[in-house]
């Protein structure tokens, strides 16, 4: 068994394992460019696990309170995926490869979600970290239920917490609600890219450009590639149009850091710049090096003939305050 560095190191594109960063969905995207189109009891199956995600974000959301560890948070999601028959889906997960960059065999994903707090981007590893006031508590949750696959994702302010982090989550709300909307079949997700591109630049915040949604069904991680951002690569081999029936993990994610873009080599076309990130000696967490604070929400939407329809919908619903403080903030997904 390969042995972790002994200090967190950039990220590599082979290591971005997990929730679909852009290498993630390579070889998908080759062999099958489009997502699937699910018949009437496909979507119904979907639905069915993308309810045992809403209860276990519930949990997991009440279980943010000061004080608790991040392994506190991921035992109550667990509990509810387990109590209800289901898989957790990232227990034991591999990534898009069972190898790392350097050929080292991964290691499985250790628990049922991932709990990132503050500076921990994606992936967090549960752990001993204890929940303080004012931070803020990224919970992703995928479950199997009869084969069939759901995913979705909150962000927790616990506490007092500042103006400038509730913006982001804000923010972040604000391009999957946009999302929701404009996702009409017909559309390229390119020109919906673009106006999420321009939320998150309007409100002065970083898109984590490598990592992107994606399509979702028998697997996790599907066809299509579902970025927040628009990349010449996204559009050159990846763009896709609309379609009813396609089932798609939508989901934003920013960083309290300014937005950045450099011009592609070869078409000269601003590009966003992902913020500056290390991957961490458990091999799964990313955080990002400057200890700027990021947020990720998610959810698993339908495309119908009129729109979309959310299947993990309950998981919006995190609008209690609990006894300490921990506040659960609605997602604007209607």
């Amino acid at each position: 068994m390969h042995a972790a560095t002994t200090s967190a190191r950039p990220i590599s594109v082979d290591e971005r394992g997990g929730d679909a960063p852009c290498g993630a969905l390579e070889a998908a995207s080759r062999a099958h460019r489009v997502a699937a189109l699910r018949s009437a009891s496909e979507i119904e199956a979907i639905r069915r696990a993308g309810a045992i995600v809403a209860d276990a974000l519930d949990a997991a959301r009440r279980a943010c309170v000061v004080g608790a560890t991040s392994r506190d948070i991921d035992r109550a999601a667990r509990l509810v995926i387990e109590q209800a028959g289901a898989e957790p889906l990232f227990l034991g997960y591999r990534g898009s490869s069972s190898r790392s960059s350097t050929g080292a065999a991964r290691t499985p994903f250790p628990a049922a979600t991932c709990v990132s707090i503050n500076e921990q981007l994606v992936h967090g590893v549960p752990s001993s970290r204890l929940v303080g006031a004012g931070d803020l508590v990224s919970i992703d949750c995928g479950v199997r239920l009869d084969g069939w696959c759901a995913d979705a994702a909150i962000t927790v302010p616990v506490g007092p917490v500042g103006s400038d982090r509730l913006a982001l989550i804000e923010c972040a709300q604000t391009m999957l609600a946009h999302a929701l909307r404009a996702a009409i079949p017909g559309r390229r997700w390119s020109s919906i890219a673009f106006e999420l591109e321009e939320i998150a630049d309007r409100a002065g915040f970083a898109i984590a450009a490598d990592f992107v949604g994606h399509g979702i069904g028998r697997e996790l991680h599907e066809a299509p590639q579902v970025p927040c951002s628009v990349t010449q690569a996204f559009l050159d081999h990846h763009d896709f149009t609309l379609r009813p029936g396609m089932v798609l993990a939508i989901e934003p994610m920013l960083v309290l850091e300014a937005p950045r873009r450099a011009p592609h080599e070869r078409t000269g076309l601003p590009t966003c710049v992902n913020p500056l990130c290390s991957l961490g000696q458990d091999g799964w967490t990313v955080t990002v090096d400057s200890g700027a604070v990021s947020c990720h929400v998610e959810h698993t939407v339908v495309v119908t003939r009129s729109g979309t329809e959310v299947l993990t919908r309950a998981a919006a619903k995190v609008g209690a305050d609990s006894s300490d403080g921990a506040r659960g903030v609605a997602l604007l997904a209607g």
